[in-house]
């Protein structure tokens, strides 16, 4: 419930702002989806949004340090929840094959993004490649098939540390 509710803050602030495209950011519907997880008790989805917020989070950090606009309601979701992530992940585990996973909803959520999204906000690079990436990327389909296929590997590397140095004992085989 707590995850759930740190992603209503957060998009209550969107929402607010008259950013209701925001609310689909892959960082923002982690907190989302480790909820439900809990709530339904399917350490499976608690690990899609865990494994997004762990990709989301650093990228969150890396534009507020090049300057970007801080929302004081991001902490809600990139901090707290991915913290309860974490520890979810700690004490239910990680069940095998949640990379794979994350992949499909990551490519799902992209998809989403680019249907219902304006193309200037360019949520979770649904339309565009992203800003200062253009020199070396020849085209779009190029890039977001490079981006999905490192997040790919990013979701395995993950999810293989988590199991093996971070769920308690007894816990990996989940």
């Amino acid at each position: 419930m707590s995850a759930l509710a740190c992603y209503g803050i957060h998009a209550a602030y969107h929402l607010y702002h008259g950013r209701p495209g925001d609310l689909l950011w892959v960082c923002h519907l982690g907190a989302a989806i480790i909820g439900i997880g809990l709530i339904t008790s399917s350490m499976a989805i608690s690990g899609i949004g865990t494994q997004f917020l762990c990709l989301g989070t650093p990228q969150w950090i890396l534009y507020l340090a090049m300057g970007g606009e801080f929302m004081p309601t991001s902490i809600f979701t990139h901090v707290i929840a991915l913290g309860i992530g974490l520890y979810s992940v700690r004490i239910f585990g990680m069940p095998k094959g949640v990379w794979w996973k994350t992949v499909l909803t990551l490519v799902a959520l992209i998809i989403l993004s680019r249907l219902t999204t304006p193309a200037a906000s360019n949520i979770n690079v649904a339309f565009v490649v992203q800003e200062g990436f253009e020199t070396y990327f020849p085209s779009y389909p190029v890039y977001i098939a490079l981006m999905v296929s490192m997040a790919a590997a990013y979701f395995c590397v993950v999810e293989y540390g988590m199991r093996r140095w971070w769920v308690r004992t007894g816990e990996k085989e989940t």
